[in-house]
This record gives C-alpha cells, sequence and structure tokens, in this order.
C-alpha cells in the first residue's frame, strides 16, 4: 500500500538522519519562504487578507508574518501561504510543477508555533512534508492534472502528513491525516491561474486544510487508508481522480534513498517559472548591448509549447499583476525598461503605463517544435531583439538560472532574501532573521523565528 509505506518512512523520520545537505538546504527553503513573504506585504491583496483573517476573530495560537497579531493556526496558515505566493517568487520543483513553500511552511511553522516545537521538530516536519508533497505532484504527470493545481491539492495531502509528524502520530495516524486531507482538499481551480487576485490563495487553502486533517486525525478520525489509488473494486483514489494515468510508483521511488528537497529550485526572478529562461536571455541581451527601450523594433521568443501557451497573453492597462506574472509581452517590455523584474514592477502605475503596454505589443511568443521535446528535462527559450536599425540580438537559454542543475549560489539567494525581507523590515532585523534561520536546528522553540518574522 502507497499510503502505509509512505506514512511508516514519515513517521520513522529523524532529525538526527538527515545528511547535512538536506539540513541546509531546508534552512535555505525557510529563509527563501519568509523572504516571499515579508516582499509580499507592501501589497494591497496582502493587506486585505490580512484585515480578513484579523476580522475572523479566531484564538491566539500563531502569528501573521509580516503584520505580527495572532489567531488560529489554522488562519495564520492560510494568511501566510497567501503571502509566499503573492509576488510568484516561491521555490517549486520542475518534475512536478508544485510549489511546496506556499504549503509546507505555512503549515509547519503555524502548528510548530502553537505547539511550541523546537527548531529541528520543524525541520524534520518540513523536510517530510517537501518528501511527500513532490512525490505526489510527481505521479501526476501531465501539465493539467484535470484542471486543478497541484499545489493546492497535493499540498493538502503533505501538509497533513507534516503536521500530523510534528504532533507524534504514528503511521497509523498519518495515513488517517493523508486520508482524511483526501477528503477535504481544496480542489484548486487552474481557470483561476491567470488574472483573478484570489489565485495566491491555493497554497494557504492546502496548508489550512492540512492542519485541520491532522487535527482530525488526532483526534481518533480515520481516513481512506489507501488515499493514493483508493481500494478495490472502485480505485477512486486521490491520484486516480487528479490524472487519468498516474505513475503510481514514482510515489514510492527510491523512497529513503534519495531526498526531494535536495530538487527543488528557487526563482531569481519575481514571475512565473516557464519564462525565467527568456527573461534571463532578455535580461543578458538589454545588459551586454545597453539596448535602450526606444529603439527596439520587435521581440520574438521561442520556446517550450507550455511556456507559449500559457504566457503569451497581452498585458490591458487595467489588468491584475497576476495577469503580468503570467505575461511574458509584459515581463520583457519592463526588462526593457527597467532592466530588472521584481515587485515593483508589477504596481499599478507601471502596468497601466502606456509606454509599458506599446512595448509589450512588439512581443510575438512562439512555440518551438524541438525545444517542446526537451520539456520539462529543461526550460529553453531564445529571445531575439530587433532595434529600429535593423540591428539584431538573439540569445538562447537552455536552463535557466538557480535550477539545483546549474547551482544555486548562497550569495545571490541571501541578496534576494535580504531585498524582499527589506520591504517589511528594517536591516539590523533582516540580518537577525538571516542568522536565526540558520540557526534554525539550535532553537528549543521556534517562536525567536516567528518574532523576528513581524514588523
Amino acid at each position: 500500500m502507497y499510503a502505509k509505506t509512505i506514512a511508516d518512512y514519515v513517521a520513522s523520520m529523524a532529525y538526527a538522519d538527515l545528511p547535512a545537505a538536506v539540513i541546509a538546504k531546508a534552512k535555505d527553503c525557510v529563509r527563501d519562504y519568509l523572504g516571499s513573504v515579508l516582499g509580499a506585504y507592501p501589497v494591497r491583496e496582502s493587506r486585505l487578507i490580512a484585515e480578513w483573517v484579523r476580522d475572523l476573530g479566531d484564538r491566539s495560537e500563531a502569528t501573521v508574518l509580516g503584520w505580527g497579531f495572532r489567531t488560529s493556526a489554522r488562519s495564520a496558515a492560510l494568511a501566510n501561504g497567501y503571502f509566499a505566493e503573492v509576488l510568484e517568487t516561491q521555490d517549486g520543483t520542475s518534475y512536478g510543477n508544485n510549489h511546496p513553500a506556499s504549503v509546507i511552511q505555512p503549515a509547519v511553522l503555524a502548528a510548530a508555533e502553537h505547539m511550541g516545537a523546537s527548531g529541528r521538530e520543524a525541520i524534520t516536519a518540513i523536510v517530510a512534508g517537501y518528501e511527500v508533497m513532490n512525490r505526489v505532484a510527481a505521479s501526476l504527470p501531465g501539465e493539467q492534472s484535470l484542471g486543478s493545481m497541484k499545489t493546492g491539492t497535493t499540498g493538502t495531502i503533505a501538509a497533513a502528513a507534516a503536521v500530523a509528524k510534528l504532533l507524534g502520530l504514528d503511521a497509523t495516524g498519518i495515513v488517517n491525516a493523508m486520508g482524511i486531507s483526501g477528503f477535504i482538499v481544496p480542489l484548486s481551480m487552474r481557470e483561476n491561474m491567470w488574472g483573478p487576485t484570489v489565485k495566491p490563495l491555493l497554497g494557504g487553502q492546502a496548508a489550512m486544510a492540512g492542519i485541520q486533517s491532522a487535527l482530525l486525525a488526532a483526534k481518533g478520525f480515520t481516513g481512506c487508508e489507501e488515499i493514493f489509488k483508493g481500494t478495490a473494486p472502485r480505485f477512486l483514489g486521490f491520484c486516480n481522480l487528479l490524472s487519468t494515468d498516474p505513475v503510481f510508483d514514482k510515489l514510492t521511488e527510491r523512497l529513503g534513498e534519495r531526498y526531494t528537497i535536495l530538487d527543488v529550485y528557487y526563482k531569481p526572478y519575481a514571475a512565473c517559472r516557464l519564462s525565467h529562461s527568456a527573461l534571463e536571455a532578455a535580461l543578458a541581451l538589454v545588459q551586454e548591448h545597453a539596448i535602450a527601450a526606444d529603439a527596439v523594433e520587435a521581440i520574438e521568443v521561442k520556446t517550450f509549447a507550455r511556456a507559449a501557451r500559457e504566457l503569451g497573453r497581452y498585458p490591458e492597462p487595467d489588468s491584475s499583476f497576476i495577469v503580468c506574472q503570467f505575461s511574458l509581452p509584459y515581463m520583457l517590455a519592463v526588462v526593457l525598461a527597467d532592466k530588472t523584474i521584481g515587485p515593483a514592477q508589477y504596481r499599478r502605475e507601471k502596468i497601466a503605463d502606456p509606454a509599458i503596454q506599446a512595448l509589450s505589443r512588439k512581443v510575438r511568443v512562439l512555440a518551438d517544435e524541438t525545444m517542446s521535446k526537451s520539456y520539462p528535462a529543461t526550460t529553453p527559450a531564445r529571445v531575439r531583439i530587433t532595434l529600429r536599425s535593423g540591428k539584431t540580438f538573439e540569445k538562447q537559454v537552455e536552463r535557466h538560472k538557480w535550477e539545483p542543475e546549474r547551482g544555486i549560489p548562497r550569495e545571490e539567494l541571501m541578496a534576494k532574501f535580504r531585498e524582499l525581507a527589506g520591504a517589511c523590515l528594517p536591516r539590523e532585523q533582516v540580518e537577525t532573521l538571516a542568522r536565526t534561520v540558520d540557526a534554525l536546528d539550535e532553537l528549543a522553540s521556534i517562536a525567536p523565528l516567528i518574532r523576528q518574522a513581524v514588523i
């Protein structure tokens, strides 16, 4: 049984057995998550979520990061999961098309704060949650997963397992927590991906449902014993409902031999990952050749089919920031104009800027058959910029920055964290928080980490 095998593994996982590289990666994931959450503090929709959660008046258990007020662990996870998704700077895995940080971190940190768990207990639960989430996502092939978004669906099961681990449940309890999660899992409809500002809620919804599932299991409630495949003769398990052709062996392949958290990438740009190779190429051309935006006649992007299909939309002056995070024409326009692509490039006045709107219309995004065949092993894109003078510049990127295969420089990750966290916290506090993350496994309680992540 896949569920029992995974539950046995999670239940037996111990901090003392984790390799040093896995512990270091988990700390990097925590830091990257906190940067994304704190960087989202100035965004209007983050304030609205914080206000909504505050107005619920839940009991005081865990902290809404950045804002500093306390609410129930479930509501804190909901808000913190939303914040993690707002800027599109969250971590992810290439083979699973999911974003573990947006679910596992808010669920584990909220539950750990409520329980008074240690840093080592939090790290172990985070590693367990990433392991489950990445494996479930990898078992669901294809891009669409029958119209749902993997982060908000697979994340619920993983959050349930991670919080159950924190609660000290045995393998049977973890099986029940995962089984319960399959019954209350939010169906994150993929149609909400390209514009509606509710989209970032998928991480928080999954984190909240995962906490609820684990707490119900701790009370003695039971769930399906085989959540992934289901039981005979029905076989209506989670994977069969989410994919027409699930690959169940991916759930347990090399379980205990290879930690999937090591396969996690980070985002150098505040944008959908499918755009990153094109953005890297464009930034290189603009910087190397000092290309001025008003000198550009046309920009052509050739990339793999999925990126061309999902990121080819043109922005409108009243488009949401979500639309622009998934619009290569918009992102390339601001790269040419601003020579960067970060949270500031999604402000309303920037989106409505007539010059940016006009420049975005000069971008053509085309699918390339050869590049499409190499995805998802690589994420190729070729950018050609033609000037009014007739001169052209061209660059191709096969695999963008901060993928594990290319290496992830710590100093660059730290720079990203400082920039994002600095949108909410003063510089000295940012540095203190960074040091606390580095010493997370030395904390008897994660309370100091939480205190330093609020204004």
